[in-house]
């Protein structure tokens, strides 16, 4: 993943170290290092290790990778859904924030625009907008986002989609994690991500029900100690644990 060029690294430690006026001896002197190392160091005869490397850095105040000239060779992300826009559904309270995702695929990774809490208002058309990335493998997709336009509390978002979950309405089963509105402590919720858009009341109740976490996954979470995406059905929303 990660090419480091030994010898474009010692040219590079030269040139630094003579554009600060600087001798072999003076800059050994610093690192605790002799000055014949310094030498193999820029030469390319020894290998810098990272400690020094950092603490060479700080010297001469500059980045790691700088210095390093770090080439990397991501595995690119790829868009596993059929669309760029999507629509995230989540439960708050009794009854349902749907939110519109933007996908645009970058060099290595997609990035997402999420525009959280649509309103159907001309004024106000969404209450927040969050900005982040996305990397997906076959069975997982993950969505992180930060509040676009001011943090507070941390304000950020996760949300994880099992690509497998898909079901034959195109929509897809994952776990929502976030802060909530009234508490601002960290919440876990379900959810659902479709590329397509919600606005009719009955489906909206539809999907508020398979939005809902059911009497088998609450069991499933006493035995386990977790919650499994993968059970979808719905009765109940609030976990209950006692006999």
């Amino acid at each position: 993943m990660y090419d480091i060029d030994i010898e474009k690294l010692g040219e590079k430690l030269r040139e630094y170290r003579k554009a600060n006026n600087m001798t072999l001896e003076e800059l050994g002197e610093k690192i605790g290092k002799t000055k014949a190392t310094i030498g193999k160091y820029e030469t390319g005869e020894i290998i810098i290790d990272i400690v020094t490397l950092l603490e060479i850095c700080n010297i001469f105040n500059i980045d790691f990778n700088t210095i390093c000239d770090i080439n990397t060779t991501l595995e690119k992300s790829i868009n596993p859904f059929d669309s760029s826009i999507l629509y995230l559904y989540y439960i708050s309270r009794n009854g349902i924030i749907i939110s519109e995702l933007a996908l645009e695929e970058r060099s290595s990774y997609i990035s997402v625009l999420m525009k959280n809490g649509l309103t159907g208002q001309k004024a106000k058309p969404w209450l927040q907008e969050y900005t982040g990335y996305m990397e997906s493998n076959y069975n997982t997709a993950f969505i992180c986002l930060t509040n676009a336009i001011n943090n507070p509390g941390l304000d950020k978002f996760q949300v994880e989609i099992d690509l497998l979950s898909k079901d034959n309405e195109n929509m897809y089963s994952g776990i929502f994690l976030g802060i909530s509105n009234y508490t601002h402590a960290p919440t876990a919720r379900k959810c659902i991500l479709s590329s397509k858009k919600i606005t009719d009341k009955d489906e909206l109740k539809q999907l508020f029900n398979k939005l809902k976490v059911t009497p088998e996954e609450a069991k499933d979470i006493e035995n386990t100690k977790y919650w499994d995406v993968r059970t979808r059905t719905a009765k109940d929303y609030i976990i209950s644990i006692e006999d």
